[in-house]
């Protein structure tokens, strides 16, 4: 149940910009199902598998001494699923990079489809050291680093029967309350035993963005379900990301959301969630109407 997702990287412009690939197979534990219960990736972990593959830029143009952590989004949007048997290809481009920080945005596509989109991401840089070992930092590189040509082909969408068997679910583990159509909150306890924990990271495992996000994507799903809104509105962007501080096995998190705006064409869910009274990520996740 690796969380490490980039496959191969194809080329890659230190400090400038990395392209690269990653499958959709029945392999991947991090499944999620579309409304038709077809199996695709889960929408947030596209946006990690972008993140690490402009990580990988940074982390060999620094010589590994420092890597980047999420901090700021100010946009991830979701234009479509990506299908078991469909491969994604990913590009990340450097906007700033010093020894502070990275700024960067990404795309990821099928067969020259874009699939999801990051804009105006920042990223903190600190010590290697703290988050892994030298020798382990420098054999994953080694092991995806594979620059060539990769030809894009018509993909088909491959079904696997015990497929959700293996899904590693990514909610919050109870709703505390809800007021359909105004608010929901939720309570999610981040235990060591969660399979991400190995490879984020070793030396210092903490709850990555992406899945905290992922949860809030479902939590917004589910509060459309109970306000009866399911029908009406579908979660396609989540805007103002800002990540405060790390959250670490062991603590409870909780999440409010609150409508922050509604009408016939959009409804924003505000987020802010907190481990003991202290914040720790805010954003807004953006619901736009099906068929706009």
């Amino acid at each position: 149940m690796r969380f490490l997702f980039v496959d191969r990287i194809l080329e890659l412009i230190p400090g400038e910009m990395v392209r690269g690939i990653k499958h959709i197979t029945p392999d991947d534990t991090y499944l999620d199902y579309d409304e038709q219960g077809r199996p695709c990736f889960a929408a947030s972990l596209i946006g990690e598998t972008l993140g690490q593959l402009a990580a990988w830029n940074v982390m060999y143009h620094n010589n590994f001494s420092h890597r980047p952590v999420a901090g700021v989004v100010a946009s991830a949007r979701l234009h479509r699923p990506a299908y078991v048997g469909e491969t994604l290809l990913l590009e990340s481009f450097i906007d700033s990079l010093d020894d502070s920080a990275v700024q960067y945005h990404s795309k990821a596509s099928i067969n020259q489809e874009t699939v999801f989109t990051i804009e105006g991401a920042l990223g903190p840089l600190l010590p290697m050291a703290d988050f892994i070992s030298d020798d382990d930092i420098r054999r994953q590189f080694a092991e995806i680093n594979k620059p060539g040509e990769w030809i894009e082909t018509q993909q088909t969408d491959l079904l696997s029967d015990n497929s959700k068997n293996y899904c590693v679910p990514l909610r919050f583990d109870r709703v505390l309350q809800c007021e359909p159509g105004v608010s929901i909150t939720a309570e999610k306890r981040i235990t060591r035993s969660a399979p991400y924990f190995p490879d984020h990271f070793p030396r210092n495992p903490v709850l990555p963005m992406t899945v905290l996000l992922e949860c809030k994507m479902n939590l917004a799903r589910d509060f459309l379900q109970r306000s009866a809104l399911n029908s009406r509105f579908q979660v396609s962007e989540l805007r103002k990301i800002k990540m405060n501080v790390f959250v670490s096995p062991g603590d409870i998190l909780v999440t409010h959301a609150t409508v922050h705006h509604q009408d016939e064409h959009e409804l924003i869910l505000r987020y802010r969630s907190e481990v003991n009274g202290k914040r720790v990520c805010v954003l807004d996740v953006v619901m736009t109407a099906k068929g706009q």
